[in-house]
């Protein structure tokens, strides 16, 4: 083994001393043309790369890419692109790949995958007070599920602890992280704002984006943390949001198949822990109420109330938020009296509950009105109101499943 090794390293020595030599570096691989200072850099570096020294291939590429040759050829920014990302070094792979799209008519269908992982899974992150004692660490408010995302927060993560005080910039995986007591949000487009201070949302020193010193006398005053002068910081985009959205559902009702529709006006109040959302809504729409009964079919009845809902939004991609619902329905069923028989003497009005089980989907996080889908299954209880006769007393179910669709507005 160990001569297959000093094989492999004399192999490497001899080829870089033939790169070194001036009649080589200036010649093809037939001898026939010359070498510019560009191709020798950029074949020096695919050996490197090859040889699994990404360090040196970096160095090679990016003093490739500042040769005339090298500022408008697309290709030597591919590869400082992906060399950058094996090395874990997010921001530069970010950086040359926006480039190479830049110089490139139309991007070669492998690269241009490369191209949209790196610009939307990952977000730029301004980091403040990484290095002050006791600095807070982000962690991801759902887990990384993707190997490559959990190694690019990792050594990120691994990047922000030889920070300085002050503040700098990073790039880490899309989504929701928890700094100290807070919540931030990283997008693939803008840059969110993580203060890692431990004063941070401490009630005793100071609110938000505050910290506390002692000054000559003895006494403590904040001091805000102003953005250094011609940096600009774009804020955490807010959680909460205004939702509106309807569907259909198809039920069984005493042994009879119905349907109804229905409209919801609500807000989305911000997120838990554990990545869960609250849902908080209005309600309105048209069903069967059983009771009713005018001729073959009962007239369709008025619902208003609410729902309350409880959801789960872990990230799936870049594009897509899933999770698991819960969901409480509550409102007053009636038919207009018109549509009544006039010899009917039932009860005029129902309370309608009960729980809704399913699966909630958001979509394109990287826009601001995001659509919402939900489908649930559910099971409702109809309760008479002011009935007058015992045997109208009794409440009566309904079982089926429905289908929502709405959108998320900011």
């Amino acid at each position: 083994m160990w001569v297959s090794r000093f094989a492999s390293e004399v192999l490497l020595a001899a080829a870089l001393v033939v790169a070194a030599t001036p009649g080589a570096a200036m010649a093809d691989g037939d001898g026939s043309a010359p070498l510019s200072s560009f191709s020798h850099r950029m074949a020096q570096g695919r050996f490197f790369l090859d040889a699994g020294q990404a360090r040196q291939a970096l160095a090679e590429f990016e003093a490739a890419a500042l040769l005339p040759d090298g500022q408008s050829r697309p290709e030597v920014h591919q590869l400082i692109a992906r060399t950058r990302y094996e090395l874990g070094e997010i921001g530069g792979a970010v950086e040359a790949a926006k480039t190479a799209a830049a110089l490139s008519d139309r991007l070669e269908p492998k690269f241009a995958e490369f191209h949209d992982f790196l610009t939307s899974r990952f977000g730029k992150v301004l980091v403040i007070g990484a290095n002050v004692e006791g600095a807070s660490e982000p962690e991801p408010a759902t887990p990384l599920l993707d190997p490559e995302l959990k190694r690019a927060f990792v050594a990120a993560k691994a990047d922000i602890a030889t920070r300085e005080d002050g503040s700098s910039s990073i790039y880490l995986p899309v989504g929701s992280y928890r700094v100290g007591a807070h919540i931030v949000e990283v997008v693939a487009r803008g840059v969110a704002r993580m203060d890692l201070r431990p004063s941070v949302g401490s009630s005793g020193s100071g609110v938000y984006g505050e910290r506390r010193k002692e000054d000559r006398r003895g006494t403590k005053r904040p001091v805000r943390n102003t953005p250094p002068k011609g940096k600009r910081i774009a804020p955490t985009p807010p959680s909460g949001a205004f939702l509106i959205g309807g569907g259909g559902s198809g039920y069984a009702q005493q042994g009879s198949a119905s349907a109804a529709a229905r409209l919801l006006v609500g807000a989305e109040l911000g997120a838990l822990s554990g990545g869960l959302v609250v849902d908080v809504s209005l309600q309105a729409g048209i069903l069967r109420a059983e009771r009713f009964q005018g001729g073959p079919s009962a007239p369709p009845a008025g619902l208003f109330g609410g729902r309350f809902a409880v959801a789960g939004a872990l990230p799936v991609g870049s594009r897509l938020r899933i999770g698991p619902m819960l969901a409480w329905s509550i409102g007053v069923a009636g038919a207009a009296p018109d549509l009544l028989p006039s010899q009917y003497s039932g009860p005029l009005a129902y309370l309608v509950q009960g729980p809704e089980v399913g699966l909630r989907v958001a979509g394109d996080l990287r826009s601001r009105v995001r659509p919402v889908l939900a489908i649930y299954g559910f099971v409702t209880e109809s309760t008479p109101v002011g009935a007058m006769l015992t045997a109208d007393t009794r409440p009566h179910l309904s079982v089926g499943g429905g289908l929502d669709v709405g959108v998320r507005v900011p």
